[in-house]
């Protein structure tokens, strides 16, 4: 298990260094790998977090938009919808899908490839 823990904030840690290029994000919880589970959970200013999971899950990342069960905490936060867009990693994931699932966020946002 200590493995597996270690992996996966790796790749929480190489998410949140590669998500902070990403005009107009915000990253919800911990910046400190360390301190948080292995899922990114985010936004970005001007786009509905549904529409950026369907953008994604349409270049083959699989991600999610929603309350994902924690709809007070959304709401407190002001969100409106009161979502958020989340990528999920786990011991089968690699660094190489890690960095394509960000890219591809970027990607979305500006347009460009």
């Amino acid at each position: 298990m200590n493995r597996i823990a270690q992996h996966t904030r790796g790749l929480t840690r190489k998410a949140m260094e590669a998500l902070r290029n990403v005009k107009g994000i915000t990253k919800y919880g911990p910046e400190d790998p360390e301190r948080r589970t292995s899922l990114v959970a985010f936004n970005i200013a001007g786009w509905n977090p549904v529409d950026i999971a369907e953008a994604l899950n349409d270049t083959g990342v699989e991600s999610r938009a929603g309350c994902h069960c924690a709809t007070l905490a959304h709401r407190q936060l002001n969100l409106d919808p009161p979502a958020s867009c989340r990528l999920s990693f786990y011991l089968y994931n690699t660094l190489d899908e890690v960095e394509y699932a960000t890219h591809m966020v970027e990607e979305i946002v500006t347009g460009h490839p």
